[in-house]
């Protein structure tokens, strides 16, 4: 057997894989059963018992065309009335040919002659050839009378639907290409390479270019089609006024042999949608994924081309086209889009390397042209999985009438849900979560879209820190986001119910699903700008409403005559390293980024606990301000052993250990963010000492370092660990951290 790389059947233009696929149908038909072929990256490779120069012999010696004709076409040359004199030339030298490669082809012609006369005789003539209501009667009449070999073409030209044709953009409008009839410049470039009056060594040449990429071969200075736009000229392709474009006979005779894989019969047994198209791996367009995308532009569809990396056989690719999968969320893919998704959640056949996107455009006047914009490994990313429910969301806002804002966030989500697709990794998904935040936030705007649609609730909230690039800004924003009170993170009282206008519905006290709301509760919309004074705002509606419900406490409780504590803390959520709170508070991260990340991240929704890996830093933090109120923000009491005896006496003995609840003061927010440190700093060390902490630093010294109070009032929502808390009441006051294995002991 003899592996033959056929450099000019490459995948990376539609006419070279269409090829490929042609001269394996016709060589395993007609003379090697064996033949096996396979894709090394772009490049087709043919095994087979024929040496190269054996099978550019045989291709200009004994290739039996397949019948391509279209009778159902007025230039296709049936019609006989001289309006298409070349296409009538054509047929007449094949009909009148007596060579037996082409018995097969004649024998069509002939029927398709019966077809003619007979439609005619039933008065179904109108227009250029026959009337609009009865070209569906046509084609029945053409699967009925012509020969089964040329079904495959009917199947690949027209879909015949209940009462009506349906077209597919692989072969245009019923194989036509404006004023190109396929089925005639099929037979005009067979004439050229393989006719009676063809010329044997330039057919050989011909074979050899179209098979092995020769490029010192003259070419046909012709119409090419949308297959291979590159050799289509143009005014440009020449000294003259020239746009004919350089035509090899056999590329398009093989093109269209390889097209007759693409019948439509197996893949409407596959319930492809109307909608969607009947061929096999044909998707409608979506406007994402390459450069020359444009709202607007005239496109007809995609046609997906899967790869394979080992040698197959005619049969196998026949089933592989024929059954055309691929599937996402469940059902065959519908768009561009889904296609992408599909490819990467192994929604295809096993054994595919990868697939080559082609959109089929028409531009340069009526001219569909094939543009191969994109070619995707087939290859599991499992952070794809994280799209499924926001993808499903996006798609019920792409059915609606959107203004221009809402359609321009669903693009710019759609581009960074298919770059995540082809293998953009955690800087897609970045893109994705900040244009997710956007969209839902431009929906939570607009009154025409979110009457329509209500606010994305997820099923499963993802791990998005662990798809995420592994970025300071992402954890803090993270950490604010999953900040619950119960197992809702719509809940009116999580920072998705204060920061954004999504709140919980209730109906009769029960909730029912999130609403839009006309404003966020804290009166700023996230971004920016806005980030460090929203987050306060959120803190202090946080300790109203904690307030309100130590107020809302039994009589019986107050009888006791303790002081209730101030539930203001957050008990869900993930808990952040001292280093980035600290971080956050001074001002030392990229607030544009964490705005982004947050919005994104409250519209989404996002886990408590993460597969990320843990920041590893010191868990002190080094601001006196900052270590003297977080042991404030616990949601449990914090182990410490008091110190005893003289502080400057090394090593003072220590007593037994206790535990220590905290309660900061309902004011004490209010105050950081209208007037800073200052005003909380004597308070904060009384209560110290109160609780048996005696403070080491004075009321100065918590504000000699420079810090934000409105930064510091949002940074003290954000949890960190218990044992952070305790190194941070241990930098201020006479107490040092008990043993680890004594904490969990404590009654």
């Amino acid at each position: 057997m003899n592996v033959i790389a056929l450099n000019g059947c490459r995948a990376d233009t539609l006419a070279g894989y269409l090829s490929a696929l042609g001269l394996l149908r016709v060589v395993a038909r007609q003379t090697d059963p064996s033949a096996r072929l396979h894709w090394a990256r772009d490049v087709a490779v043919l095994t087979t018992r024929l040496t190269g120069e054996e099978l550019t012999a045989w291709l200009t010696d004994e290739y039996r065309p397949s019948p391509i004709i279209s009778p159902w076409n007025a230039g296709s040359g049936f019609a006989g009335n001289g309006k298409s004199p070349a296409a009538e030339r054509v047929l007449d030298l094949f009909r009148n040919s007596r060579e037996e490669r082409f018995a097969v082809l004649r024998e069509a012609i002939a029927a398709a002659d019966r077809v003619v006369a007979i439609a005619r005789s039933r008065g179904w003539e109108g227009g250029p050839l026959w009337a609009e209501d009865r070209k569906a009667d046509v084609v029945r009449l053409c699967r009925n009378m012509l020969p089964d070999d040329a079904l495959p073409w009917i199947d690949t030209a027209v879909t015949l639907t209940t009462d009506d044709l349906q077209f597919s953009p692989l072969t245009g409008t019923g194989g036509n290409f404006g004023r190109q009839d396929l089925s005639v410049t099929f037979l005009q470039r067979l004439a050229e390479a393989a006719g009676p009056n063809a010329r044997r060594a330039r057919s050989l040449q011909w074979a050899e270019a179209a098979l092995f990429g020769r490029e010192d071969v003259p070419y046909l200075r012709d119409t090419v089609g949308q297959y291979d736009p590159g050799r289509a000229g143009g005014v440009l392709s020449t000294t003259g006024n020239d746009d004919a474009g350089f035509a090899n006979p056999w590329r398009l005779v093989l093109t269209l042999e390889g097209a007759l894989l693409f019948a439509s019969a197996v893949t409407r047994r596959n319930q492809a949608s109307a909608e969607a198209g009947s061929l096999p791996f044909l998707a409608r367009t979506s406007a994402v994924g390459y450069d020359s995308a444009a709202v607007g532009e005239t496109v007809k569809g995609e046609q997906w081309i899967p790869l394979w990396p080992r040698p197959a056989g005619l049969a196998e690719i026949e089933h592989l086209i024929g059954e055309g999968r691929a599937q996402w969320n469940g059902r065959p893919a519908r768009t561009g889009l889904e296609f992408a998704l599909a490819v990467a959640s192994l929604g295809v056949d096993r054994g595919l390397s990868a697939f080559r996107r082609y959109v089929i455009a028409t531009r340069f006047g009526q001219s569909p042209l094939a543009v191969a914009v994109d070619r995707l490994p087939v290859r599991r990313r499992e952070q794809v999985g994280l799209l499924r429910e926001p993808y499903e969301w996006i798609q019920r806002l792409t059915r609606m009438s959107l203004p221009a804002g809402v359609a321009t966030a669903v693009r710019r989500t759609e581009q960074a849900i298919y770059d995540a697709a082809a293998g953009g990794g955690p800087a897609a998904l970045q893109r994705f979560v900040i244009e997710f935040g956007r969209l839902h936030a431009t929906v939570s705007r607009s009154g025409t879209v979110r009457g329509q649609l209500a606010p994305f609730r997820p099923r499963d909230p993802g791990d998005w820190v662990a798809a995420l690039p592994q970025e300071d800004e992402l954890w803090v924003a993270a950490g604010f986001a999953t900040l619950y009170d119960a197992t809702s993170f719509e809940d009116d009282r999580s920072l998705r119910g204060l920061l954004t206008r999504v709140q919980e519905h209730r109906s009769q006290g029960r909730r029912s699903g999130p609403a839009w709301a006309d404003r966020p509760p804290t009166g700023l919309d996230l971004n920016a700008v806005t980030l460090p004074r929203a987050l306060a705002q959120a803190h202090r509606l946080r300790v109203i409403s904690a307030v309100a419900r130590r107020s809302a406490r039994s009589a019986k409780e107050r009888d006791t005559q303790q002081e209730a504590t101030l539930d203001v803390a957050y008990p869900s959520g993930l808990a952040l390293p001292v280093h980035l709170v600290e971080a956050y508070a001074l001002g030392l991260l990229d607030d544009h980024l964490i705005a982004d990340y947050l919005a994104g991240l409250l519209a989404l929704g996002c886990q408590r606990k993460t597969t990320a890996p843990w920041q590893r830093a010191a868990d002190r933090p080094s601001h006196p301000a900052l270590a003297a109120l977080l042991p404030f923000f616990a949601t449990e009491p914090l182990a410490v052993r008091h110190l005893t005896g003289d502080q400057e006496d090394p090593p003072p003995t220590r007593a037994g250990v206790e535990k220590v609840r905290l309660t900061p003061r309902p004011q004490w927010i209010p105050q950081l963010i209208a007037s800073g440190v200052e005003a909380v700093a004597p308070e904060v060390l009384r209560r110290l000492a109160i609780a048996g902490c005696p403070p080491v630093l004075e009321e100065d010294d918590l504000g000699r370092m420079p810090i934000d109070g409105i930064r510091l009032a949002g940074a003290l929502l954000l949890r960190v660990s218990p044992s952070a808390r305790v190194h941070a009441l241990v930098r201020v006051s006479a107490v040092t951290s008990a043993p680890k294995e004594t904490e969990g002991a404590l009654p």
